[in-house]
This record gives structure tokens, sequence and C-alpha cells, in this order.
């Protein structure tokens, strides 16, 4: 696989410019700073960084590329150059020549970082590149447009996109609201869910509000304080009298998990989010451009053959034992929805957009079993699939045009 650090202007918020340093937002590309006169700074400790990438599934880095412009003076001679140090999100990395140390001050050159990235830690599953930007002419700047790290990997595209990626996704996003209401068996600051179990088997997550509905019926007053889910406890900050209704809204985790039997939707198993569909469209793969990293002093790449693209739509049910917690669990799925328009590859590190296809659509009455249904489509667009394997290959470091012309292009 190849993780890859581009300096487009959809990244600006992404990428660290120290001073004198700027993201071309027209070029698209890291270069330095031009004064008020036009000129480049010759300072020698001129930097950017890239945003730290967290490709779960690496077993190894392997290689390591910058695609960069560089000039040269009229001996040929080149007058810019690029450093580097790598990352793992807490630090910064320099080769010494015989290991990666912790180092802010020493930068390694492109070859010294392609040789020896294979050696490079994995224990975070990490990487960042921190470059270093030099002109010893004030009239020019280093141009730089991509830097690539190649990476093994063992992927299972289908698990990562749902089970690694999209299941967590919504479990750790979608939490509707419930309602508890409670008659106060004496009048106290404090109500025990452990003597009100809830009639649902929902996966409290925490109390929203409680409010005392006999004297506040538009619940205007919030008397929530704190709540010990250890003990179960509420604790309010004004007492309740005996015999009036607490009513507790509650934040809870539905069940989400990817089946296609029917059985699942049992009263024991609700409120759930269940995926019940997942297929790719048909029609809508998109040919993805093949690409290379090469080790530019060694004369060798690696070149991964184009993945395919395609959409992924899934069928997505609510299932709920209770009315109001079917129109609550849909109005969160849309939530959910407004505010998760992408998710990001647990294996890859790879951003893809989300969206839905048909809005929510529920039964209007309960079905055979009691509960409450209702289903959105949607779709995760241009999910990459890699289906064959990385080939080694050669660069062109040098050739000669004979004739009229004598001219070497490196």
């Amino acid at each position: 696989m190849i993780k890859q650090f581009d300096f487009e202007e959809r990244h600006r918020a992404l990428i660290t410019l120290g001073v004198d340093v700027r993201l071309h937002p027209q070029l698209e590309r890291l270069q330095l700073k031009e004064n008020a006169l036009g000129r480049y700074s010759t300072a020698a400790d001129l930097y950017a960084k890239t945003w730290v990438a967290n490709p779960n599934s690496v077993k190894q880095w392997l290689g390591f590329e910058a695609v960069v412009q560089h000039a040269y003076d009229d001996l040929g001679v080149p007058v810019t150059e690029l450093n580097y140090r790598l990352g793992d999100g807490t630090d910064e990395y320099y080769w010494n020549g015989s290991t990666w140390e912790v180092n802010t001050v020493d930068w390694n050159t492109e070859a010294e970082v392609a040789d020896n990235i294979n050696s490079f830690p994995i224990t975070e599953k990490k990487i960042q590149v921190i470059i270093n930007l030099v002109t010893t002419d004030e009239t020019v700047t280093p141009l730089l447009t991509v830097v690539k790290v190649l990476y093994a990997s063992d992927v299972e595209f289908q698990e990562d996109l749902i089970y690694k990626s999209l299941l967590p996704l919504l479990k750790s996003e979608i939490r509707p609201i419930a309602l508890h209401p409670v008659k106060m068996p004496a009048t106290s600051d404090t109500i025990d869910l452990n003597d009100f179990p809830l009639e649902t088997p929902y996966n409290l997550d925490s109390i929203d509000s409680v409010y005392n509905h006999n004297d506040d019926p538009d619940h205007h007053n919030d008397l929530f304080q704190s709540y010990d889910p250890g003990t179960q406890v509420i604790t309010l900050s004004v007492p309740i009298d005996v015999d009036k209704i607490a009513w507790i809204q509650f934040v809870y985790e539905p069940e989400v998990a990817v089946t296609t039997d029917q059985e699942y939707n049992e009263l024991d198993k609700v409120p759930a989010v269940t995926l019940e569909s997942i297929r790719k469209v048909k029609g809508t793969q998109f040919p993805w451009p093949a690409d290379t990293v090469a080790n530019k002093a060694a004369g060798t790449a690696v070149r991964i053959p184009s993945p395919i693209a395609s959409d992924v739509e899934i069928v997505m049910r609510l299932t709920t034992d209770k009315a109001r917690d079917q129109v609550r669990l849909a109005d969160e799925a849309d939530e959910f929805f407004a505010n998760n328009k992408s998710m990001i590859s647990h294996a890859m590190d790879e951003k893809y957009d989300i969206c839905v296809t048909s809005d929510y659509d529920s039964t209007t009455v309960p079905g055979q079993k009691g509960l409450h249904s209702g289903i959105i489509l949607f779709r995760i667009k241009k999910a990459l699939y890699f289906q064959e394997h990385e080939k080694d290959t050669s660069i062109v470091q040098r050739f000669n045009l004979v004739g009229d012309l004598d001219v070497t292009i490196d």
C-alpha cells in the first residue's frame, strides 16, 4: 500500500507550516514563502509537518519518495534541497547511521530515509513526515508536490470497510435519548435506578436530564446534578416530593450489528441498528491510477497496480419496541448522517465519503413481534479494493538523446 501526503488546499488544516513556509493554494505544492521583495529565505531550519497517518494494517514501512522540483545554477549544481525526519505522532526521529533516534535537530536526505525506513518502528502504526526546505539562492525555492510512503499491509477490504471502520463509527456516534418516568416513593434528592429498572434492556450511557413533571410539565428546570454508573444512583439539585413524577431522560447505546437474520430482532436485543444488506453497486466502479514509490538513489521502485473504487450501498434498519424510541432513534440516525459526511478506513487510513440515497422510511404500526422499525439507505463512495499484488520495477535515471542534439535528461 501507499500512504500519500499531498499538499492540496483541502489538507491545509492538517499540515503544520513553519516560519517562511507556505502551501500554495492554486498550485497545491509546498514551498518557501516569498517576502515583500519576492525573495525566499536562505535560513537552514525552515520546515513543515504532514499530518500523522495511522494505517492500522501496517506490517512494515518499506519505501519513501518525494515528488519535488529542484532549482539548479548555470553549472547544473542544485541550489535547493529537501531534508527529512520521521515522526510517530509523539516523537520525531533521525537516522543516525545505525538506528532511528529521537532527534529534533538533525536531518536526513531522501536517500537515507528511503534506504532505512524499513526499520522505522511500527509499534504505534503511525507515521508523520517532517520536511526541511532549503535554498541557497534567494530567487528560487524547492517545490514539493507529494510525499509517498510504501508499507506492507494485510487487508480484507470488506471486513475493514464494514466491521473495523463503519461499525465502530456507528457505535461511537449514535446516542439516542429515551424516557424513564419514575413515581417518587418518598421525597428525595436521589433516585436509585436499581429500585426502578428500565423496562427495555437499554445499554445506558449517561443521564441527560431530570425534571419534576408535576411542578414543571414544560420541562424548563433541569434538576439533574450527577450520576454514579457503579451504584446507578442519580443525584438531583432539588428534591422531588413523594408521589410526583421524576421525568428522567437518559442517553443509551443501541445494539449495532451486521445481520440478515430476521430472528435478530428479538425484544432483548432492541433498540438496535442493523446493517441488513451490503453490496457493491454495479455501474459505479471507477478506474483508479496505478502508482509507484521509487528509491531514486538505488534506481528501484515498487508499483502498486490500479485498484477498483466502488460505491457500496447499505440498508440500515432501526428497530425498537416503543414508538417513541423509534422516532428518537430515527432522529439520531438523521443527525449521524448530517454530521458524518465521511468515514476513515481503519486499515488504510483512507477517507471515504458517505451519502444517504433514500431517507428514513418507517412502518407505521408494530410488526408481528410488536416491534417498530424503519430503514435508511446510504452509500460509502468510491471504496478502494486492491485485487493485484505489487510488482518490483525500475526507474529511468538517465538517458541520452543522440542526433542533431546531444542532450542528457535525468
